[in-house]
């Protein structure tokens, strides 16, 4: 796969997540993927994948935003260096916020077997 390819397949799994679209963003992962999240767990598999990223997404209301996507030549690794909009759970509940972060993207093969999210400060 190309770069230019990897940077389609990246701003299309933004999009879906954007748009609470799992079913689109499912079908750009491999069934052994891994999600490395900000807090440093590690989980894997599609559907322990779909069911944490879910939660997270859900839980603050993030979306993503501002995105800047970069690619290796090989078209196997990428990233987006962007803005994740949401709203404090817990205590603060409600507060908005707006916060740098990047998510890095490997495939070995067509779907992203590895996407893990960096955020500047934890939620």
């Amino acid at each position: 796969m190309t770069d230019s390819a990897m940077t389609t397949q990246i701003t299309a799994a933004l999009e879906a997540l954007n748009q609470r679209d799992m079913e689109s963003f499912m079908a750009l992962v491999d069934e052994d993927a891994a999600l490395d999240m900000p807090d440093g767990s590690r989980v894997i598999g599609a559907q322990s994948l779909r069911d944490t990223l879910s939660a997270y997404l859900l839980r603050h209301d993030l979306s993503f935003a501002d995105a800047v996507v970069m690619t290796d030549a090989a078209g196997l690794r990428g990233a987006a260096d962007l803005t994740v909009k949401g709203e404090t759970a817990g205590g603060d509940a409600g507060k908005a916020f707006s916060l740098p972060a990047v998510i890095v993207f490997e495939r070995e093969a067509e779907d992203f077997s590895r996407i893990s999210l960096y955020l500047s400060t934890p939620l």
